[in-house]
């Protein structure tokens, strides 16, 4: 009982003491000695107590702030994330449209042809009815004068033959069909000789026709590796298209003819714009003794 008595007189006495700083502390009598000496007596006694008053509430104090700004902060998070959302959407579309704009250079920058008008075609490899991946479809035809047999190109080289032409689109035969046989020369030795593309593979093309084998049995009259393969003049095509370059040579036939495998120069497999050389075609490249291709019409 009297422990609890002193307690409550020590409340008291505290109460006191803080109501009496209270009252000093906000007189205010500017330049009145004896009240600034015991105002100043007063703030050193209280020092301890706001002390412990501040680690006690400050805790209190930062949850009571956290909670009324946390929709403050939400808020601000969400916009942070609609900002990198809109920066990331504007990276992308760059990046698309300089793929496109690249895709495009490389078709319509064909610097190996004089004199024949061009004409740019975007790809249209999943068209309706088309199930040949050696065949795509184009968006010019007709109307854009667009005929059956033209040459299809890129900035690096052949990439295949107009076959059939509608209104306002055509079909392309790609340089990898193994059926497409096409009239080249090479430019190391100045051999020509038809090839084709080679089945399974859209990268390779194979000369297997009009190429002989040295009779000498000298190795150096063969084509060099990386040399370059080109249209020939007296093919369906215009001269000096580029077709790729020589990977390997082989004999074949019993070592009388040349098997020369080339690597393409333009990427069948990804093509998204495409140039149209609009040269009317040959129906058929010459024939006979005096022709570079005695044995087959490329």
């Amino acid at each position: 009982m009297a422990v609890a008595q002193r307690s409550g007189r020590s409340r008291y006495r505290l109460i006191l003491l803080i109501l009496t700083a209270v009252t000093l502390l906000t007189l205010d009598f500017r330049g009145y000695g004896p009240l600034e000496t015991a105002q100043s007596r007063v703030r050193d006694i209280l020092e301890p107590v706001v002390s412990a008053v501040d680690v006690v509430l400050g805790p209190v104090a930062e949850v009571w702030t956290v909670m009324f700004s946390y929709n403050d902060l939400r808020s601000e998070n969400e916009e942070l994330r609609a900002e990198i959302d809109s920066l990331r959407s504007a990276d992308l579309r760059a990046a698309a449209q300089q793929d496109t704009l690249d895709r495009l250079l490389e078709a319509t920058g064909v610097t190996y042809v004089d004199d024949i008008e061009q004409i740019t075609a975007s790809v249209l490899r999943d068209s309706v009815g088309n199930f040949d991946d050696d065949i795509v479809s184009i968006d010019v035809g007709h109307r854009d004068g667009v005929a059956p047999g033209m040459a299809v190109v890129t900035a690096a080289g052949l990439v295949g033959r107009v076959e059939t032409v509608d209104t306002a689109r055509s079909t392309v035969t790609m340089i990898s069909n193994p059926n497409l046989v096409i009239g080249v020369r090479l430019i190391d030795t100045g051999d020509v000789g038809l090839g084709h593309g080679m089945a399974g593979d859209p990268t390779k093309f194979v000369v297997d026709t009009g190429l002989r084998w040295p009779e000498t049995g000298d190795l150096s009259e063969l084509p060099g590796i990386g040399s370059a393969v080109v249209t020939a003049a007296g093919s369906r095509y215009p001269a000096n298209i580029p077709v790729g370059r020589v990977a390997s040579v082989e004999p074949a036939e019993a070592g009388l003819v040349q098997l020369v495998t080339v690597d393409l120069a333009a990427d069948v497999d990804d093509l998204g714009y495409v140039t149209v050389l609009s040269q009317v075609p040959v129906d058929e490249a010459p024939v006979g003794p005096d022709s570079p291709f005695p044995e087959q019409s490329p």
